[in-house]
């Protein structure tokens, strides 16, 4: 009967000494995969931190920067010649957009003025020159719809110093429309001039 205890005891204590390894084993892979799972969750919350940094960063607005303030400032003359109806004042602010547009070298602009310049100083020009080209305002203002829609894509980057509306008439070219920048916030329309000068609505401000 002694012998039959012994030789029961033996593997009872062999049995608890497989299950406290295996406790202790179950215990250290569960602690193992916490870990994992926890420089998973660690590593994704980084990657999520450093995307939303960096789309915030990507859709921050650009500082001010008044190095095309004569561009503005030139195109804001021609504007007002055409609403005035004066194709030979349109002409010479035409001329003198012109030579601004034509002094500014990109390569001594801040980096994202540079970027936008580069892209709109061709268009800019070219619009510019045919305006400059002749003093009837018919083919002066078609020249003016495509120079403000590029002028807008510029402003939009490069902000203006002061705000700058941007305008809408409804009735220029048989209702198709037009757009145009303005300082002033009320209507003085370069499409329709002098015979309806107030036609149109501000449909933006830029600042």
């Amino acid at each position: 009967m002694t012998l039959a205890a012994c030789n029961n005891s033996k593997p009872n204590h062999t049995h608890a000494a497989h299950t406290a390894k295996e406790d202790e084993e179950t215990s250290a892979a569960t602690h193992e995969t916490k870990a994992d799972t926890a420089g998973v969750a660690d590593t994704a919350s980084k990657a999520e931190v450093t995307e939303t940094a960096a789309n915030t960063k990507a859709d921050a607005p650009v500082a001010k920067d008044r190095s095309l303030d004569e561009v503005y400032s030139a195109y804001f003359e021609l504007k007002d010649a055409l609403a005035r109806d004066n194709g030979q004042v349109a002409q010479q602010a035409a001329k003198k957009m012109q030579a601004v547009v034509a002094k500014i070298d990109a390569a001594k602009l801040e980096t994202a003025t540079a970027a936008a310049w580069k892209q709109y100083q061709r268009k800019l020009a070219f619009d510019t020159e045919h305006i400059a080209g002749i003093d009837e305002n018919g083919h002066q203002r078609e020249h003016f719809v495509t120079l403000s829609k590029n002028m807008y894509a510029l402003l939009k980057v490069v902000k203006p110093d002061a705000p700058v509306y941007y305008q809408h008439c409804p009735m220029y070219n048989e209702g198709k429309g037009a757009h145009w920048l303005s300082k002033q916030k009320a209507i003085d329309n370069p499409y329709l001039g002098k015979s309806m000068p107030t036609c149109g609505s501000t449909v933006e401000t830029i600042q």
